[in-house]
Parts: structure tokens; sequence; C-alpha cells
């Protein structure tokens, strides 16, 4: 495995950068300038001419550092059309890469395609950093600058709301954030009635909505939001198993809450985001084990109706969230 072969990913460009430049700036112990570093986009440059920097030894420097950037040719995203990379060439440099130069492959993307060979040469012969999400915290704090760059600021209750609606997701909330400053216009402030109007709440936060009413015995506004939700397209079967992720993790919850785990370590424990934890912990003291666990036979039960009923899905889904 070679040390100066890094590939970095995540969902979060801004983190992963710091990274980068953190490698760099401690790899080079100089200034970059134009003959120790040097930056490709694989939208917009072939892998092939990126491959031809990286074996070519430094000029008038010592050390060098090639970054690459947007390599999605290691997820599953498509191609763009103008650009045609000789994948085969680049697996073949990562087999026998001889370390002379830094290179580092910055892939937007929480995952990586394992089914790839390419992916499974790079797991083998490079050095791979996954960058976490940012923290609720570390989000706000983000969502704050990101606006002052843009010459705007935003509400305390707006940015509270504004997390609530989207989750920690960065690319949801950049999208939100987009829309937000295009309805705003020549106004500085984001107010909470703004967010209210013009910010969609997320999948994965209307789901916890919904296992919200059902647990304070709001069944008919639960079923309201199923039928939005249908109407906006999602597939009972996909709402199905997202509900029953949501209880399994109220379950893991419950279970590592009472054995003293804090909510940091129940996150790292279940590998999910220390947000999606806070509000699993929240709903699941309103359960004891038992109920939960009967919760999830009857998900098990609903799902075998889904796939092989010809009852009408969403009124299964219907009857399954009445029989809570």
């Amino acid at each position: 495995m070679s040390n100066n072969l890094i590939a970095v990913y995540g969902e979060v460009p801004e983190l992963i950068r710091k990274f980068s430049n953190e490698k760099v700036e401690a790899y080079l112990d100089e200034p970059k300038d134009d003959f120790n570093f040097v930056k490709f986009d694989l939208y917009h440059t072939e892998i092939t001419q990126c491959i031809e920097e990286a074996l070519t030894l430094p000029f008038l420097s010592d050390k060098k550092v090639v970054l690459i950037q947007n390599a999605f040719v290691f997820t599953g995203e498509k191609a763009p059309k103008d650009v045609n990379h000789n994948l085969q060439q680049l697996m073949e440099f990562i087999e026998k890469y001889d370390d002379h130069t830094l290179v580092i492959f910055e892939i937007y993307n929480q995952k990586l395609d394992e089914r790839k060979k390419l992916v499974k040469t790079l797991k083998k012969h490079a050095t791979l950093k996954k960058i976490d999400q940012m923290t609720e915290e570390e989000m706000k704090a983000w969502i704050k600058r990101y606006l002052n760059d843009h010459y705007k600021d935003i509400k305390q209750d707006a940015l509270d709301l504004l997390i609530e609606l989207t989750g920690i997701h960065y690319n949801i909330i950049k999208q939100e954030l987009e829309k937000l400053m295009l309805f705003l216009g020549d106004n500085p402030t984001i107010t909470k009635r703004d967010v209210s109007q013009i910010v969609s709440r997320s999948l994965e936060q209307n789901v916890f909505l919904l296992t919200e009413y059902i647990q304070k015995g709001k069944k008919e506004k639960a079923n309201h939001l199923v039928k939005d939700l249908v109407y906006m397209k999602e597939e009972p079967i996909k709402l199905l198993a997202l509900i029953t992720s949501n209880y399994r993790l109220f379950y893991q919850c419950k279970i590592l809450s009472q054995k003293g785990y804090s909510g940091q370590q129940i996150a790292k424990t279940v590998s999910v985001h220390p947000y999606r934890v806070k509000l699993a912990l929240g709903q699941a003291r309103k359960y004891d084990l038992e109920t939960l666990l009967k919760i999830m036979d009857s998900c098990v039960e609903t799902d075998y109706k889904l796939k092989s009923s010809y009852m009408d899905k969403v009124l299964i889904l219907e009857l399954f969230i009445l029989s809570l």
C-alpha cells in the first residue's frame, strides 16, 4: 500500500479539500507554486494527462503534488459526455505506482462503487480516507459562513428549523440555501417564515416525523403524511423500509443508552450520524424494548404483505400504521 497515493472521499467537498490542503502542506513543507503543485478535474481533463503528470519527475523542486478533483470514476456516477477516461491505464498506474510524487484523488461521494475492479485495486494499493459528515454544530457554523460569503445572514430560529427540515445533509442544505437566497433577493436576512415557505422537508426527516406521529397516537396525521409521500412518487415498500430502519435504530439506541452509552458513542457503535441518534433517542425513550420488538415484527409481516399480496399497497401501509 502506498502512502503517497491517497483517495479521500465523503459527501462534504469543503471538508475533503481541508484534508487535502493539510496533506499537501505537510508533504511539501514549502508554499505551493506551479512547479510543485498541479491540480486536475476529471470532469474536464482525461485521466491520461493526470497520470503523465504524476509520472513526470519534479522540476525546480524536490517534491511534487498532483491533486485530482471530482474523481467520480471510483463511484457509480456516469461520466460527462465530452470526457473519455482510460480506466485500464488508471488501474495499471495504481497497481505499479512508485511513490515519487504525492497523488491525491478527491471523491465527492459518500460511497465508492465496491463492485468495480478499479475500486478493489484502489483499496489494495492506495491509502483511503473517508471524511464523515459535519456535526450539527459544525453544520450550523458552515451555514452561517456560507451565507456570510454571500452577504446574507440567518436568524437562530430559522437556522434551527432549516436543520429540522433537512437533517445534517450537506448537499440537501446547500440546495435549500441556494433556493432561499434566490427567494430573498436583496433582503439580507433569512427568517423562520422564509424557511417554512421555501424549504422542503427531506424524506429522512419526513419518516422521523411519521414515526413521531405514530408514537403520539396521531395515526390520522401519519396516514395523511404517507399519502403525501406516495403522491410525491415514494414507493410504499421504500417507505416501510425507512420506517423499519427507524424502529431498528430506536431499539439499538434504547439498549445502548441503558448500558450508559452517550449519544456520540451510540453513533459510532451503530455507524449513524449523531444527529439521527439524537432524534432517535428522543423517540426511543417513549417505548419499552418489548414494544419496539413487536413493532419490528409487524414491520417484517407488512413487508411480506407488500411483496406478496394483491391488496392496494398504500392501504396495506395505512393498516399497518393503524395497528401500531
